[in-house]
């Protein structure tokens, strides 16, 4: 004979559980209700970009809203932050890069999160090179010429940045060391006030994302000197990459990935990758993220949980040869 006190109390225990432990079981379930996509960044920028490609195209598949929530600051530790804290049922998700997530914890003594305990990998969804970038107006033509330039006088040229710890920064200051120059960092709240500056004289150079600085080339604003990745970009073939202009192993690929607050069920990130990637293949989406400049990269979770360690490495290394500290 069934216990009725066994089944009222088995009943009463599920019933007490929260609505994401229920649906975690089924993840076909997913999503139940609006999803948020922290972008811990201004509008515009290349991260909020491919997040609002991805929320039009997930929004269709799901049947349910995608809605971009920017949260810039602090060279994106802010909305980092912001988005650890919340609630791990994959119905927020943070469109992460490589700088709040592999540079700010080796750069700070405390970003105010751990990309390894805070977060659960979902996939690196595209890549973005950066470009090492001057005024038109700059009598600089190539990469060598920068370098001759900060050689002949040390410590007189100047950088700008988005920001102390951006990828920006960090990109450049590895490339300080691969050159053996010394250039002062300037950094901006972002980089539209550092393109002032630029246009106007009074930084000589900075390395961008190649969305960002590609409009102002294609205007005649700007003069791109090379390319950051080991592989020229396909949309500026006639550009060299840092390691064709005489630096040798320099390769960086500003990454864009999507990435859980902890707790999510395996079987809804190994949904939300699929359908990720669903959207990503898409002959819609590959044009728009060729005109944009950023090139689709896709993988496991496992895959991009890997490649986060081996980010993490890196940049240490460039802090620490650097003694780059920030507080």
């Amino acid at each position: 004979m069934r216990n009725p006190f066994s089944i009222f109390a088995l009943a009463a225990a599920l019933a007490a559980l929260p609505a994401a432990a229920v649906q975690a079981a089924d993840p076909a379930a997913f999503p139940a209700k609006a999803v948020t996509v922290v972008v811990p960044f201004a509008a515009g920028q290349s991260g909020d970009i491919l997040a609002r490609v991805l929320s039009e195209g997930l929004s269709r598949r799901w049947g349910q809203s995608v809605v971009v929530e920017n949260r810039g600051g602090a060279g994106g530790t802010l909305g980092t932050r912001y988005a650890a804290a919340a609630q791990g049922d994959g119905h927020t998700l943070l469109l992460a890069s490589s700088g709040p997530l592999a540079i700010a914890p080796n750069l700070y003594k405390d970003a105010g999160y751990d990309p390894r305990r805070d977060f659960v990998p979902i996939m690196n969804v595209a890549g973005v090179s950066q470009v090492l970038v001057v005024s038109a107006a700059s009598p600089y033509r190539s990469a060598a010429d920068l370098v001759a330039a900060a050689k002949a006088d040390p410590g007189k040229l100047s950088y700008g940045s988005g920001g102390a710890g951006s990828t920006q920064h960090l990109t450049m200051e590895l490339f300080k060391q691969r050159a053996g120059i010394a250039i002062q960092h300037v950094p901006y709240r972002g980089s539209a006030p550092a393109y002032t500056d630029l246009f106007g004289g009074r930084i000589d150079a900075m390395f961008d994302s190649l969305p960002a600085a590609l409009p102002f080339a294609q205007s005649g604003q700007a003069r791109i000197l090379a390319v950051s990745t080991a592989q020229r970009d396909a949309s500026l073939p006639d550009v060299p990459t840092v390691e064709q202009s005489g630096y040798a192993g320099f390769d960086v690929l500003g990454w864009l990935a999507l990435v859980a607050p902890k707790g999510l069920d395996p079987a809804v990130r190994d949904k939300i990758n699929a359908d990720v990637a669903a959207v990503m293949a898409t002959d819609a989406v590959k044009a728009r993220l060729q005109s944009l400049g950023m090139q689709a990269v896709g993988g496991s979770a496992d895959d991009f949980g890997r490649y986060i360690d081996s980010e993490l490495r890196k940049w240490g290394e460039v802090i620490k040869t650097g003694n780059i500290v920030l507080e």
